[in-house]
């Protein structure tokens, strides 16, 4: 399982004004789906959670998770299902794949108000579809047939439109708020970095104990970003970046920890790995 005109790039010990990153205070409740061998929660909204699972014959579906308990979501078709993005009034989006023959070829979804519709940006060989903001605006990437070249993009009342960082060879957008502040990952010589776009303008950042990987994947209306990120030693930590401070995120007794989505509350939710397998998880500052 399972993450612009031009660009500020600025050094995190700058932006920060530490040297190092802090470690954040918060209360973890694990999230695993009955009868999963492993699980994730991907998105968190005030109409519930979402995330996936892998069954004992290790297939992939997808789930929701709100007051009335799980529901499993598969695409129609689909040997593979994610939700990785749910809204307020519990839009959700995700990942199918449904051709056996091609197995790293994949589409996007929404389902809106019980309408299933496929995401498929003009001219892909793949789709992804990561979150779903208030407007309907859904973050993701998607690889173009003709260059090979991955662009992030914002899909919105069928339209897509292309983010990408300049001079990246790379671009990923993953997390998108209401005001329509996204998020995502961006590939140069240097490595994997994190950044927010902003009506265009690009900040991009690494986190402070990152070696080559540092991975933004939600952000809140508050602007509080939340991501993955891979240290020295090839562990990897989740992130909180808030106020203009990095705080480092681990799951207690954790071998990694990763975290793809905060709501206005700032709770987080994301996966973790301990002796017993992999977990979802919801965290309460």
């Amino acid at each position: 399982m399972t993450t612009k005109k031009m660009v500020a790039a600025v050094a995190l010990s700058l932006l920060l004004g530490v040297p190092g990153p802090a470690r954040a205070q918060f209360t973890f409740t694990t999230i695993d789906v009955p009868g999963a061998t492993s699980s994730a929660v991907n998105g968190n909204s005030p109409s519930g959670l979402v995330g996936e699972f892998n069954d004992a014959d290790g297939n992939t579906h997808g789930w929701v998770l709100t007051k009335d308990g799980f529901t499993q979501i598969d695409a129609n078709g689909a040997w593979y299902t994610t939700v990785n993005g749910v809204n307020a009034v519990g839009t959700i989006v995700g990942i199918y794949r449904d051709d056996l023959d091609n197995p790293t070829h994949r589409h996007g979804f929404i389902v809106n108000n019980g309408v299933f519709t496929t995401l498929d940006a003009p001219n892909s060989v793949r789709t992804s579809a990561f979150f779903v903001n208030a407007k309907g605006q859904v973050a993701g990437v998607y690889r173009d047939k003709d260059t090979d070249v991955t662009h992030g993009f914002i899909w919105s009342k069928g339209v897509f439109t292309t983010i990408d960082v300049p001079d990246a060879t790379f671009t990923s957008i993953i997390g998108i708020n209401d005001i329509g502040q996204v998020v995502g990952v961006y590939v140069d010589d240097d490595g994997f970095h994190g950044f927010v776009w902003t009506k265009g303008e690009v900040t991009s950042f690494d986190a402070p104990d990152a070696d080559g990987f540092t991975v933004a994947q939600g952000i809140n209306d508050a602007g509080d970003i939340v991501g993955v990120y891979t240290d020295a030693d090839g562990i990897d930590h989740g992130f909180l970046l808030s106020g203009g401070v990095v705080t480092t995120i681990d799951v207690p007794g954790a071998i990694w920890t990763a975290i793809y989505s905060i709501n206005a509350q700032g709770e987080i939710v994301g996966a973790y790995e301990d002796e017993d397998g992999v977990h979802g998880f919801v965290g309460t500052p």
